[in-house]
């Protein structure tokens, strides 16, 4: 029997997995999940998973929440660097490969059954159609699909870091607000769970809105706030968290139909990442979907592009899966 490792890491939590491979397929042998923070270094993480299994795999693959370049990355949101060769031979493993996170969440799009997705618009897919993922979590991740010929081969972008658009005045004054504070801003910095409490700010600090005291004890209780404001939002008990939520699904929105545009994904527009399932009490699909496709010549192009809702949290690494058990053919001749 032959074994492989695949994981996918994030800036708040981190799934490892070991696998049996065969000719036939692959099985899952057990998985594990791990709070990123608690770690120096992600090489710490593989070898507490592996510590005395009698499974050794020989393959490794692993998506990362950082942009890959030869084989390393510096994950953007937590700082760890890791260099694949270096795991290879500290782990004795006969190939490790690094992915951009959203490429192993965009490989594993076409394999996802029907309940792990949420219908926002059904529109029309084009077979061999282009297809885009966009995904909220600690960061903003973004990668898209294309046809090759054969089957759809996925590719990175950080594209969540590209200049922030506002298409309103309230956005415009948020952008505003936020350059007087830094040269640069990202939609990451306003459409993500780090981004959250950048409009939070805005709101409070810049538009003057007043804070209800509850709210207020609850924020001051924690380190990150996001959870509370995203708490207080879907308990509609709040009008300053519950408008911060309205100008970031806003926001997603627009960006969405960036991408959508930019690779002309009329195989369809997915949206992962981790926050979007928890958030679906206060999600509008009319008015994503309005914001989506406002984008005047394109209008019509963009309101015939399906939009699906990513709802597992285990999309990232079955995509890691599938290309280690690619990896794994590659090694051992499967078929």
């Amino acid at each position: 029997m032959d074994y492989f490792l695949a994981g996918d890491l994030g800036g708040t939590k981190t799934i490892l997995a070991l696998y049996a491979a065969t000719e036939q397929g692959y099985t899952l042998i057990r998985e594990q999940r791990f709070f990123s923070g608690d770690y120096d270094e992600f090489s710490g993480i593989i070898a507490e998973f592996l510590r005395g299994s009698d499974n050794h795999p020989q393959v490794a693959v692993f998506g990362v929440a950082g942009p890959v370049a030869d084989g390393k990355v510096r994950m953007t949101n937590l700082g760890w660097f890791i260099d694949q060769e270096v795991l290879r031979e500290r782990f004795q493993l006969a190939e490790v490969r690094l992915l951009n996170d959203l490429v192993a969440v965009a490989q594993s799009v076409s394999s996802l059954a029907s309940e792990d997705l949420l219908v926002v618009n059904a529109g029309t897919v084009v077979p061999q159609g282009s297809m885009a993922v966009l995904a909220p979590g600690t960061g903003l991740g973004e990668a898209y699909l294309c046809w090759d010929g054969a089957g759809y081969s996925a590719y990175p972008s950080e594209g969540g870091h590209a200049d922030f658009a506002p298409t309103s005045e309230m956005e415009q004054a948020l952008l505003s607000f936020l350059l007087a504070e830094q040269d640069h801003v990202s939609y990451e910095m306003v459409c993500s769970g780090t981004g959250i409490p950048n409009i939070y700010r805005y709101l409070t600090q810049g538009a003057g809105m007043k804070v209800p005291p509850d709210l207020q004890a609850a924020l001051d209780a924690v380190t990150d706030i996001t959870p509370v404001l995203m708490g207080q939002a879907l308990g509609k008990t709040g009008e300053v968290a519950r408008l911060t939520l309205e100008i970031f699904f806003s926001i997603l929105a627009a960006e969405a139909g960036n991408m959508a545009i930019k690779f002309l994904a009329t195989g369809g527009l997915y949206l992962g990442g981790g926050m979007l399932p928890r958030l679906l009490p206060a999600f509008d699909s009319k008015r994503f979907m309005a914001r989506f496709a406002g984008k005047g010549r394109m209008a019509g192009i963009l309101a015939t592009i399906p939009v699906r809702i990513i709802m597992t949290d285990r999309a990232g690494l079955n995509g890691a899966a599938i290309i280690a058990f690619q990896t794994m053919q590659k090694h051992h001749g499967y078929r």
